[in-house]
């Protein structure tokens, strides 16, 4: 356990983007959605929300708006609930979508580096196996980094919260928001938690052919990692008319969305002529036992194993740059 910890804090210690990238996003994130809260005092209509403390002091409303606005403020706290649960969850999305392009370029250079640097030899001195070099930065991609995700997304969303609620308490807008909840928080981390372990499960053999795309390729490792997934539909429908190729890659990158069985109906935050959904109908649109239970998640696992296998066979024998 503490040579694995060490190969992990090696693997921050030599790629810095790994904390440095996420940390200046966040705090992209934060900046750009703070300005936005205070910026719309200056649109017109809002900024009329934003300060007035009772609808009462709304004059030029339309009847049909008052009472549109009348009806989001009467909702009890487990709908207006679901406009936290969403943000989070969108939060959470902006987060992991970034730090899945800083995982793909870690993931695609690890390996690759310690060969033309030749660091890989001061390795290979130490008391420390092949398998345990792949393994390490592996669970740093697949384990250590979403948990760094979830954890920084969590941290995130509280921030935003509090500065929402510092801006807009005690105005109309404060109304139509809900009060803090402890526990849908608490949920809404839960289920961004399942939601990345079946993603971890769904793209494990992806990230492992990327290792061992790292391990193998002496030189322009980047467009190996990119140009046969472009160049092998393109042939095969050139030459052969068919999309196989095509229909594989596009269910094993975007089939994880499909397993989830997401029911766009319960996604809508508000419409006219209907209720906003409750929390408990938004959590309950993720089916993630799609994912744990699909063949395809764990054919695609012995997929992932058999690579990384490979890729410490291979990083046995190679040691040149």
């Amino acid at each position: 356990m503490n040579t694995y910890l060490m190969l992990i804090r090696r693997e921050f210690w030599e790629h810095r983007s790994l904390w440095i990238a996420p940390l200046v996003w966040v705090g992209i994130i934060v900046i750009m959605s703070t300005w936005g809260t205070f910026q719309l005092e200056r649109d017109n209509d809002f900024g009329e929300f934003a300060n007035a403390q009772n609808i009462e002091q709304l004059q030029d409303l339309s009847d049909a708006k008052r009472e549109e606005i009348e009806r989001a403020m009467s909702y009890d706290n487990d709908r207006k609930q679901t406009i936290y649960a969403f943000s989070y969850l969108v939060i959470g999305a902006l987060i992991t979508g970034f730090m899945c392009i800083v995982v793909f370029f870690y993931l695609i250079d690890c390996l690759f580096t310690e060969r033309r640097d030749r660091s890989i030899l001061f390795w290979k001195s130490m008391p420390v196996s092949d398998a345990q070099v792949v393994l390490s930065k592996f669970l740093t991609a697949m384990v250590v980094v979403p948990l760094g995700v979830i954890l920084l997304s969590g941290a995130t969303q509280l921030l935003l919260l509090g500065i929402w609620n510092l801006r807009f308490a005690g105005s109309v807008v404060g109304m139509m928001t809900p009060d803090w909840d402890m526990m849908s928080w608490v949920r809404s981390m839960v289920i961004e938690s399942g939601m990345m372990l079946g993603g971890l499960m769904w793209y494990a053999p992806i990230a492992a052919y990327f290792l061992l795309l790292s391990v193998t390729v002496k030189r322009m490792v980047f467009l190996w990692a990119v140009l046969p997934l472009i160049a092998a539909p393109l042939l095969e429908f050139i030459f052969l008319r068919s999309r196989h190729v095509t229909e594989f890659l596009g269910q094993r990158f975007v089939g994880y969305v499909e397993l989830l069985h997401i029911d766009h109906a319960n996604m809508r935050m508000s419409h006219v002529n209907a209720d906003m959904p409750r929390v408990q109908d938004l959590y309950d649109s993720f089916q993630m036992s799609g994912i744990f239970t699909s063949l395809e998640t764990w054919i695609g696992m012995a997929a992932a194993a058999a690579l990384l296998f490979a890729a410490i066979r291979i990083r046995r024998f190679r040691d040149d740059s």
